[in-house]
């Protein structure tokens, strides 16, 4: 039986994207289009993308690169700020509560039915 997979651009068995966070994962931006996003100069965009990947001016910048320099240019911003300014540009902006894990709830509030409840030993506990 094949397994039906889900559009969100994520492989990993078990993981999912809700609608709209897998966006831009494969997009490039120029300088220009960052510096626009960020509310910052285009110079202090290429002078980051050269102190932090070696990158010419001219070149363009995945989403991972972009959160790289989201959090090099917007270092004093809040996380929301620095979020917005990637949902802005268009480039992937992964979730602040996705390394929770398992479902949508905070550690300690999951659901027993998606946590994990095996001992050391794989064994489940009852």
């Amino acid at each position: 039986m094949s397994e039906q997979g889900i559009a969100a651009g994520i492989a990993a068995p078990g993981e999912y994207a809700p609608a709209g966070e897998a966006q831009g994962n494969a997009q490039t931006f120029s300088r220009e289009e960052v510096a626009a996003a960020f509310g910052v100069a285009a110079e202090r965009v290429a002078a980051a993308m050269q102190g932090e990947f070696g990158l010419a001016p001219e070149a363009r910048v995945d989403s991972t690169q972009a959160q790289e320099l989201a959090e090099a240019l917007l270092v004093d911003e809040p996380l929301d700020i620095r979020q917005a300014a990637l949902m802005t540009l268009g480039a992937f902006t992964p979730r602040s509560d996705h390394s929770w894990g398992v479902g949508e709830a905070a550690p300690g509030e999951e659901s027993d039915k998606v946590e994990d409840n095996t001992g050391d030993d794989g064994q489940p506990i009852h």
